[in-house]
Formats: structure tokens, sequence, C-alpha cells
């Protein structure tokens, strides 16, 4: 009856921390130098926002709306699931993944993968899972969606940035990626790094697309 009182006291201690937004901050170490992806959070949309790609992605789950945006040109482009089903173009070769090893990142202990794209290396990875970080897939749910909406359409090297805590059947490895080492012809190019994640409110604003914004097809 104690575990059980504990169990319960648990679930509702846990249930509001797991509610509040999430903002992760990644580096990011490349061709354009040192970046700082973000990926932002709370109970019905998601950002993320990826300097080295001069890009933005806001998703909102309530209307399932996706927009990509490019602020340079404060342009932006929208996707629906029906827009998305009428344009979508052929899905490039899922990511197969093989365990390694094991590694540390920081604090955070993490299993080693490298991953394939047919017969070509293109990504390593290190995802943590578990007790050693304090994430779980429930924190990407909204991230998630906006991932399996944009696969039909999105390139590749957008969606491998989007830092999420799946499954081996979602996403092929288990855990959150605390790094991510990506190649281009055969050679390490870009590798991205968790440097922190806070569980806090995120402003509503953050979601939105700015007034200045050109809504192009």
């Amino acid at each position: 009856m104690n575990s059980i009182k504990w169990s319960v006291l648990t679930l509702f201690i846990a249930f509001p921390l797991y509610g509040q937004g999430l903002t992760v901050t990644m580096r990011e170490t490349g061709p354009a130098g040192q970046t700082a992806p973000m990926l932002q959070t709370d109970g019905t949309h998601a950002r993320l926002d990826i300097p080295s790609l001069a890009s933005q992605v806001l998703y909102d789950s309530a209307t399932k709306t996706l927009r990509l945006l490019v602020p340079l040109a404060k342009i932006y482009r929208e996707y629906t699931p029906a827009s998305v089903q009428q344009n979508a173009a052929a899905a490039p070769v899922r990511i197969t993944y093989k365990r390694t090893g094991t590694s540390k990142v920081r604090d955070w202990p993490c299993t080693t993968y490298e991953g394939f794209r047919g017969s070509e290396k293109v990504t390593e990875v290190c995802a943590a899972e578990g007790s050693s970080i304090r994430l779980t897939s429930a924190d990407f749910t909204i991230a998630q969606q906006a991932i399996d909406l944009a696969r039909p359409f999105a390139a590749p090297e957008i969606l491998d940035r989007i830092p999420v805590y799946g499954s081996a059947a979602s996403q092929g490895f288990a855990g959150f990626p605390v790094r991510r080492v990506n190649f281009r012809n055969g050679q390490p190019d870009t590798t991205t790094e968790l440097v922190e994640f806070r569980r806090e409110a995120v402003p509503a604003a953050n979601f939105t697309v700015a007034a200045d914004f050109k809504k192009v097809p």
C-alpha cells in the first residue's frame, strides 16, 4: 500500500514538471563556425532555430500547421497535412543505426551509434537515456509531430538536426542525442552537442510569425 501511495505521489510531482515549457540549447560546430541551435516547446507548440541553415521552424499542434521561416529574407512557407499530401516528394532513405559502444558528453553517459543511409555513413550519435538524463519522450511529443509532418518534404539535414528523445522504433536509436556528428562525403562535417536544457515558461510570442514576414507559396 505504501508503495502505491508513493507511486501516485511521484506521478503528481512529476506531472507539473513535464508539463512546463522546455528550452534545449545545443552547440553546433561546422562550416558556418560555431552556432547555438535551440529547441523550445510548450504544451501545444514547438520552435527550432537553426542558425547555420538560417532557418526557423514553428509548429502549432492545435491547427497541425508547420511554418518554415527564413529570417534573413523575412519570408516563410506554411504546411498542413493536406498540403503536404498534395505536394509530397519521394521520401529519402531512412538512416539505420548500429550500436558501437559507450561514451560521455559533459555529465551525460551515452551510448554511441553509427548511422548509415544505404551504404554511406552519414552520422555518429551518442544518446543518453533513462536516469542518465532528466528528459523523456513525453517532452518532445510536439516536436515529433512537427518532424512527422515535415518528413515528406523537408531536407534530411534539417530533420536530422531536430533533437528529440525517441525510441529505436521511432528514430533508430533510444534516448536523446547529446552529441551528433554529421558526415559529408565520408568526412565529419558538423558536430552538435547538448549544452543545457531548462524547464521554464516559454513566451507565446516565440511561437508566432512576426508581422513583417511575408508568406510565400
